[in-house]
């Protein structure tokens, strides 16, 4: 393995392309450089060859040297826009004319958007009291109009009866114009001014009709914090250029590049969703059992009953389930699902003990029944077309004893 990594390391050095770690959806992961990337597949050169996978059957792709470069600078003071697509960027700057907005970034490129693709612009790096103010403010339903976000200086005493000056936040509804450097333009009551942009918080755009927009193909980090949704992308030379789910059009550069997830928009954990149902019963019920035992076997998210990874054949999963028996759990599917698929099996270290029972059932009919034991596993892909409720059951197995029966559902998800 180390020979691998040292093998991948140098090719990188010697024809200047770029590492990454390849993470597939069944829990395995490779890393080499990457050759190419199109909406559809990731080429990768490793030390045994060329690898090419299906963007459908990864988790994600992460660029280890984003961390180290350091052309790559995030802004110290940045600027938040937030997309209606669900995207976010910090930039260093922010403008407006003519209803087109120029948002610019650390790498001093600049994006170009009309104002109906915004959702939200914060202009000052965000406090956890501002926060929770703006929040409010942002989720009013009666919202009809722009939203101007005022920064307002207070002044109260301190039990101490000393004058104490804190930072609060007031908003008007109206129409916004133009953005500059200096003030921001504010029709409201039929009066327009201009406001010094040192007294704005942020401004919230209104939408008068919300499009469905489609889902995301993928969703990419960069190194700067910000976040973006795309339809589509791939690589060109040394730049991610795409699409974002909003018609945004961005140009990349690969260096700034921290992490593309190729999950959303393709699937839903289950981890990630509130059960409809969850019941936990012991073997040996009684009107004694401690409160803490039920505790103990609750259901766990994104790890296992010790507290550490889900583990399976040596392998951590970041994401899945960990269920004792006998639990009983339940899903109200409100989207269309195609398949449900998971990777099922004894946690390694109970496996000299572990014997149980799983099934699965949609809408009250099996769709599978796998008795599971010591090391065997079983990979899960079951046609959910036309499903609205998902059932999992753990049951004991064949020793009808729960002694040992940690079960771990690794990448249990829901896709489309």
């Amino acid at each position: 393995m180390l020979l691998a990594t040292m093998n991948s390391l140098l090719l990188a050095a010697l024809v200047g392309v770029t590492p990454v770690d390849v993470n597939r959806l069944d829990g395995q992961s490779n890393s080499g450089t990457l050759e190419s990337l199109t909406p559809d597949q990731v080429a990768i050169e490793t030390a045994e060859g060329k690898q090419t996978y299906s963007t459908r059957e990864l988790l994600s792709m992460a660029f280890p040297d984003a961390y180290t470069d350091e052309d790559i600078v995030p802004p110290e003071d940045p600027i938040s826009v937030q997309f209606v697509d669900g995207s976010i960027v910090q930039a260093t700057g922010f403008l407006v004319e003519a209803g087109r907005a120029t948002v610019l970034l650390a790498e001093n490129e600049a994006i170009r958007a009309a104002t109906r693709s915004l959702q939200s612009v914060r202009f000052f790096p965000p406090s956890a009291e501002l926060s929770k103010q703006w929040d409010e403010i942002e989720s009013a339903g009666d919202i009809a109009g722009d939203v101007l976000v005022i920064r307002k200086t207070r002044t109260a005493e301190d039990e101490n009866a000393v004058e104490q000056e804190s930072i609060g936040l007031d908003s008007l509804e109206g129409v916004l114009y133009e953005v500059t450097d200096e003030s921001v333009a504010f029709e409201f009551g039929g009066t327009r001014v201009d406001v010094p942009r040192h007294k704005v918080e942020g401004v919230i755009y209104f939408h008068r009709t919300a499009n469905r927009l489609a889902e995301p193909t993928s969703r990419v980090l960069t190194v700067d914090g910000s976040a973006w949704n795309f339809k589509s992308c791939e690589l060109d030379g040394d730049t991610l250029k795409g699409v974002s789910v909003g018609g945004v059009r961005l140009s990349l550069p690969v260096a700034s590049l921290k992490t593309i997830d190729f999950s959303v928009g393709n699937l839903v954990f289950l981890s990630d969703l509130k059960p409809d149902a969850f019941e936990w019963k012991p073997d040996l019920e009684t009107t004694k059992t401690p409160t803490v035992v039920s505790t103990w076997y609750r259901l766990r998210l994104d790890e296992g009953f010790d507290g550490g990874p889900l583990v399976l054949d040596a392998h951590s999963y970041e994401k899945g389930l960990a269920l004792h028996s006998r639990t009983r759990l339940s899903y109200r599917l409100t989207r269309e699902f195609e398949r449900f698929a998971a990777i099922a099996g004894i946690d390694d270290r109970y496996q000299f003990d572990g014997d149980v029972t799983l099934t699965i059932s949609g809408d009250g009919k099996q769709l599978l029944s796998e008795n599971l034991a010591g090391s065997k596993q079983v990979n899960i892909d079951i046609d959910l077309r036309g499903v609205r409720r998902l059932e999992i059951l753990v049951d004991y197995g064949e020793d009808k004893v729960g002694y040992g029966d940690y079960l771990n559902l690794c990448n249990a998800r829901l896709m489309k």
